[in-house]
């Protein structure tokens, strides 16, 4: 008889797709004042596939760049009008 006990699970040190929701956190930040449509959506991506990785930073990093995205938009249009 040849039995053997199941492997234990190794403890990882990396968190799932942490750079991820670091670069999605990164673009929402930015999205505040520069090219919101751009860095917001991108923020969103990141965000969004980090966060369905298991990263709970991606969580946090999706709901910024949506913030970002909304503020910098309001923002941007504020300007706009004040300027015609």
């Amino acid at each position: 008889m040849n039995y053997q006990p199941p492997a234990a699970p190794q403890p990882s040190n990396a968190k799932p797709a942490q750079g991820l929701a670091i670069a999605g956190l990164v673009c929402g930040i930015i999205a505040f004042l520069i090219v919101p449509p751009l860095f917001g959506i991108l923020g969103i991506v990141f965000g969004a596939v980090s966060w369905s990785k298991g990263n709970k930073l991606g969580r946090v990093a999706t709901f910024v760049a949506i913030a970002g995205l909304i503020i910098g938009m309001i923002i941007g249009a504020a300007i706009g009008a004040s300027n015609a």
